[in-house]
């Protein structure tokens, strides 16, 4: 009887379904504006955007926060560097503090260029600055920008 019953139950129980990595950043942004007092975050057309990022054929996504809207907030998901930019390609989440962001179309390649705060590129935060990142076997690929920071010339030996 008991085993009956707790079928039963199991049977009206709701299954949970995993959630897309779209919809994990989504809540996590609706998170974020609830904890600012009790905000109701807002996703308006332009906040997903689909686009086939890997050149697979289907269709991957740009989660761009800067179109994310907090009720009781209007910086939530803005800074002075920029909003987060999230790529979703299957289940890998790859986020940028961006500017702004395009899809260019180069020949057979589709590069996501991203407009990042000039102190990521080297320089200071007002200065102008893009990253161009295309996906390749599983993952975003860049070009890093220089290291400015100078070498460490002391010897190994020195002593005091």
């Amino acid at each position: 009887m008991l085993r009956a019953a707790l079928a039963s139950t199991l049977l009206l129980t709701p299954v949970a379904v995993a959630a897309s990595p779209v919809d994990d950043l989504l809540a996590a942004a609706a998170w974020t504006c609830a904890g600012i007092d009790g905000g109701e975050m807002t996703a308006p057309e332009g906040a997903v955007t689909s686009v086939d990022l890997s050149g697979d054929g289907a269709a991957d996504a740009v989660v761009d926060e800067s179109r994310l809207a907090c009720s009781t907030a209007a910086s939530a998901f803005r800074g002075s560097g920029g909003c987060m930019v999230h790529a979703v390609v299957g289940d890998k989440v790859t986020s940028w503090l961006a500017t702004g962001w395009r899809i260019i179309d180069w020949n057979q390649d589709r590069i996501l260029l991203i407009g990042r705060d000039g102190g990521d590129c080297g320089g200071i935060g007002a200065e102008r600055c893009y990253e161009a990142v295309a996906w390749s076997d599983g993952r975003f690929l860049t070009v890093a920008p220089p290291d400015t920071t100078p070498p460490d010339t002391t010897p190994l030996d020195s002593a005091e």
